[in-house]
């Protein structure tokens, strides 16, 4: 029976292994780990500059305030209004 899918992969991953050492792939791995932290702390930016200028927009201050109270506060003046 021929190697299939997941089989490839598996023996690619344990030839990778025994040819990079532990290390290299541990320091790989932190680095992936880096810039996925660095890609929500990212996007978690964007999100509260959408959330100030929506505050903004309805009179709101957002100095100061947390995204929760700044959201708090918006959905208060959305539901007034």
């Amino acid at each position: 029976m021929p190697i299939q899918g997941i089989e490839w992969i598996i023996v690619g991953v344990v030839i990778i292994i025994i040819l990079l050492r532990p290390k290299v792939i541990v320091d790989f791995a932190r680095g992936i780990g880096k810039m996925v932290r660095e890609f929500r702390s990212g996007a978690k930016g964007d999100e509260r500059m959408r959330l100030e200028k929506i505050a903004e927009e309805l009179g709101i201050n957002p100095d100061g305030k947390s995204d929760e109270e700044l959201l708090e506060e918006i959905k208060r003046k959305l539901s007034v209004t």
